[in-house]
């Protein structure tokens, strides 16, 4: 049961169209935003699902994303799958493609919290493989003090490595990253209930 509770929550209708319903709306506008115009050129999106992010990319030079999630992969390229210098892929992120594409900016949005520290500061290792990268932008759940709805969804979901949000800041550190901004968003304007903690984050000059 576990597991079929897992492909529900991860099905491409549930997560576009149920999920933020249930929250309350989810705009991940300001995720994006921190890309700024260097970050925007040539995009690397891990963990895409349906290519969500090319809603807010409409002036990126080249995208590719990456799942393993094959369902979500085929609803990505029937969605943004005749733009121009657009690519989806359905594996496993290597360190040759980082350095063959050369992203000027890395999307983890809802990735880290599905990852164990180890594996998270592995992606963040991968992405300064990068000879071009400018920054890596991150959004995830976090465990909020005295948010309890928030809180309650958060252990519902289908990552078990939900965190606080030092906990988070540290992974990038850790992997070679100078924490370049690092705040709380509601999943949309005035919705205080359900809260994502959002960073981007910049190569260490020592990295």
């Amino acid at each position: 049961m576990p597991g079929l509770f897992s492909k529900l929550l991860g099905h491409p209708f549930v997560y576009d169209q149920v999920r933020p319903r249930i929250v309350g709306g989810i705009d991940m506008k300001p995720l994006y935003d921190l890309l700024g115009p260097e970050g925007r050129k040539v995009v690397l999106d891990v963990g895409c699902g349906t290519g969500d992010a090319l809603r807010h990319l409409g002036d990126v030079e080249r995208y590719l994303g990456v799942d393993t999630d094959p369902i979500a992969i085929d609803a990505a390229r029937r969605r943004y799958g005749d733009r121009p210098n657009v690519r989806f892929e359905c594996r496993h992120l290597h360190a040759a493609d980082v350095i063959d594409f050369a992203p000027t900016g890395v999307v983890l949005s809802g990735v880290l919290h599905h990852l164990t520290n180890a594996e998270a500061e592995g992606v963040f290792r991968l992405a300064l493989g990068s000879p071009s990268l400018a920054r890596v932008v991150t959004a995830d759940i976090v465990f909020l003090p005295g948010n309890l709805f928030n809180n309650v969804l958060a252990m519902m979901d289908r990552g078990r490595y939900c965190r606080e949000p030092d906990a988070y800041a540290g992974l990038g550190r850790r992997a070679g990253f100078e924490l370049e901004k690092a705040f709380v968003m509601e999943s949309s304007p005035g919705n205080e209930r359900v809260q994502y903690f959002v960073m981007s984050l910049t190569p260490r000059a020592d990295a």
